[in-house]
C-alpha cells in the first residue's frame, strides 16, 4: 500500500509542477504583440517594402 501512495504522491507532485508552468505561461501579459495593429495582420510583416514606421 505505501508504494501506492508514493507512486499516487509523485504524479501529484509532477502534475502539480506542470499547472504552475502552464499557469505562468497563460499569465504572461509582458509579450510583445507587433504582429497586430487594430484588429488585422499587419501588411509590414508580408510587404516588408512598405513604410510602415509611420503607422505604428
Amino acid at each position: 500500500m505505501s508504494t501506492i501512495a508514493r507512486r499516487f504522491t509523485i504524479i501529484c507532485l509532477i502534475f502539480m509542477i506542470f499547472a504552475l508552468l502552464m499557469a505562468a505561461a497563460v499569465a504572461n501579459g509582458g509579450r510583445r504583440n507587433n504582429s497586430w495593429h487594430k484588429g488585422a495582420i499587419d501588411p509590414c510583416l508580408f510587404q516588408p517594402d512598405l513604410n510602415c514606421a509611420a503607422s505604428r
